[in-house]
């Protein structure tokens, strides 16, 4: 890798530590989850700072630049997949009447870039932006389930399958068979793996290709939950079938 390129690099994961800590790392923190050196963190925190992608606090503490609000802003607004989705998502919404989601692939992860919240008093603490894993989640393992069955185990292969609940799914043939029998029926479930109380449902959103381009889900607390399935999975997957119509 090219100097400049390596330097570009560096910055951009100091940027995903402080963006991926939970509170707000100081340097130690910091130096606690990277092989940088002292001098080279800060000098690479000098220069985020200066370009303001991140803020440095009164306890020496880091948190992200207000910058990123407009470049985040700007992002989400330039999103076509964004707009053509929400409409379908608000109706997803509607039928169910709980929370979804959009997310797309971001290298080994998914982030959520669309949310629209559940009608009823009790709902989930998910924010856009969220980073969520390929395993513990209804997104991911639908998302899975759409790849290439070569390209879906290269993937896996490369995931480290922390456990995020005591229910999320820790082995990796575990995953595959998840995997493969959402890719025949079309949907998958998640039952409390990313968040203990709530169960999602996932599907994909397929180019015209054929493979996956980001993955739509519905979230529900489990006293809420309805006891046949389809309620959630009928829409679910009509709705992931129109959006990715849409894309023709």
């Amino acid at each position: 890798m090219v100097q400049g390129a390596q330097s570009f690099s560096r910055s951009l994961n100091v940027l995903q530590m402080i963006a991926d800590y939970d509170g707000a790392p100081t340097i130690a923190d910091l130096l606690s989850r990277t092989d940088l050196t002292r001098p080279t963190l800060y000098r690479i925190l000098g220069s985020l700072e200066a370009e303001g992608l991140v803020q440095r606090q009164r306890d020496k503490s880091y948190i992200l630049g207000i910058r990123l609000v407009s470049l985040a802003r700007k992002a989400l607004a330039d999103n076509d997949l964004r707009k053509i989705a929400r409409p379908c998502l608000e109706k997803l919404r509607d039928e169910t009447g709980e929370t979804v989601h959009l997310a797309l692939r971001s290298g080994d992860e998914l982030v959520y870039v669309d949310k629209i919240e559940s009608t009823a008093t009790v709902r989930m603490t998910s924010t856009i932006g969220t980073r969520v894993t390929f395993h513990s989640t209804g997104v991911g393992k639908a998302f899975l389930s759409a790849m290439e069955p070569s390209d879906a185990d290269e993937l896996i292969d490369r995931l480290t399958l922390s456990r995020i609940t005591r229910y999320t799914t820790a082995d990796k043939k575990v995953l595959r068979d998840i995997v493969a029998q959402s890719r025949q029926q079309g949907f998958v479930f998640d039952d409390q793996e990313n968040e203990e109380g709530i169960v999602c449902y996932g599907a994909a959103i397929c180019s015209t290709g054929g493979g996956p381009v980001a993955a739509i889900s519905v979230s529900i607390p489990t006293f809420r939950l309805q006891s046949d399935p389809d309620f959630y999975t009928a829409p679910l997957q009509k709705w992931s079938r129109q959006i990715s119509g849409l894309l023709d």
